[in-house]
């Protein structure tokens, strides 16, 4: 049986049935062929916070994304990371409701030397069970949230996500002026 499907193979390989041709892709799982109608991400863009902490309907995909390196009470280290992505099927204005062309994506995370733990999360755009608002600022999809609980956009954040194998609920504070990285 093994012998007949090989023959059938080089058969087929030598009359042509098979392409072997792998079509070239552009950009992150080929969306940067697609791009016309988006907001071109140019360099020297000038940011503006708080606005450019909210979503830019323009821009084909964005996200926000924080990363925590933690010590519990008996000194073990854990890494956390957090993340939203919003990304717009195609360019144009935002429809309302199940019509939304934007598909979010949560990712959460926790680390320590011996594990380590991920879920994701998907949601459509346009029903509210994702998303990010500015006043006051808050990102998140179904139950996990990244949120402002002050005045100030950035200066004391609210941080959580749980899944089956892992929860945590963290209160972040800065010290420091928000920078960009990059």
């Amino acid at each position: 049986m093994r012998i007949n499907a090989v023959v059938w193979l080089i058969v087929l390989l030598l009359l042509g049935g098979c392409d072997q041709s792998v079509p070239e892709q552009k950009g992150f799982a080929g969306m940067g062929d697609q791009a016309s109608g988006f907001t071109p991400v140019v360099p020297g863009r000038v940011f503006s916070f708080p606005a450019d902490h909210g979503a830019h309907a323009g821009f084909r995909i964005e996200w926000w994304y924080v990363t925590a390196n933690l010590k519990d009470a008996q000194g073990r280290e854990f890494g956390v990371q957090w993340t939203l992505f919003r990304s717009a099927l195609q360019a144009g204005p935002t429809a309302a409701g199940w019509a939304s062309q934007v598909i979010w994506l949560g990712h959460a995370a926790v680390t320590s030397a011996t594990a380590h733990h991920a879920a994701e999360r998907y949601a459509r755009g346009g029903v509210a069970q994702a998303g990010v608002a500015l006043a006051p600022f808050k990102a998140w999809i179904d139950d996990w949230h990244f949120s402002s609980q002050g005045r100030d956009a950035l200066a004391d954040l609210q941080l959580s996500a749980r899944d089956k194998h892992f929860s945590y609920n963290l209160r972040l504070t800065v010290h420091r002026p928000v920078g960009i990285a990059g």
